[in-house]
């Protein structure tokens, strides 16, 4: 926030009394407690290609998934996300009623083309949904190398983990938004909006997801001339 009112409105202040006014005014964001997790489970017969590994060379050497619900007026909704762990771009979303095959395969449909040559690592938990023969087809017949966390290793996949705990801080529970009232879905496709092109992120430089990704790619440019 700090480095936001700096790039926006010009105000410099000290990080401390920054978040000392956000405190005082009741605008600093919802913390959920850290989850405990398990002792790690036997290993997928798809195997966990990207070890924990989140380090990325280039845009789509690596990409993760996963699927998370919350509940609105007596729904529920499922959000299907796909997170180039490069650049941090949502580079694919889609928000439904159900959580059946369907709402993968559309994911898929978003990202299929852009895998990179070498072969993009598409990264996920041991999900039905992900075991499915026809989403695995479409997998390999574009290019993508299917990585699958291991039983009740949720820390496997912790890209997905934070992204979806920064959606729910800051949209589920944000004071400034009426979620009793809105249309939820909307209000998604607005948020993963705004966390792509005008949320800065301390680990990009203080750019956007989507800065980012233009920085990479002239880089990209340079280094093939």
């Amino acid at each position: 926030m700090t480095h936001a009112l700096e790039q926006d409105y010009g105000i410099k202040h000290n990080h401390k009394k920054i978040y000392r006014l956000m405190k005082e005014n009741n605008l600093l964001s919802v913390i959920k407690s850290k989850k405990v997790y398990t002792t790690p489970g036997e290993p997928h017969p798809k195997h966990n290609v990207l070890k924990r590994n989140f380090d990325t060379s280039c845009p789509f050497d690596k990409v993760a998934t996963d699927i998370t619900e919350i509940k609105h007026k007596g729904k529920k909704i499922y959000i299907s996300p796909v997170k180039d762990l490069n650049t941090h771009v949502i580079e694919a979303n889609v928000v439904a009623h159900n959580a059946s095959i369907s709402i993968v395969i559309k994911m898929l449909e978003q990202i299929k083309e852009k895998s990179i040559p070498e072969g993009t690592i598409f990264h996920s938990d041991q999900g039905s949904v992900y075991n499915n023969l026809q989403f695995q087809k479409i997998l390999e017949e574009n290019n993508f190398i299917q990585s699958m966390s291991r039983k009740g290793t949720p820390i496997d996949n912790s890209p997905m983990e934070s992204f979806f705990g920064t959606l729910k801080s800051e949209l589920l529970y944000n004071p400034l938004i009426d979620t009793k009232n809105c249309d939820m879905i909307e209000e998604i496709k607005n948020y993963i909006d705004y966390y792509n092109n005008k949320r800065i992120q301390k680990s990009l430089g203080y750019l956007t997801p989507m800065q980012f990704k233009q920085k990479q790619l002239e880089k990209q440019k340079v280094l093939q001339q």
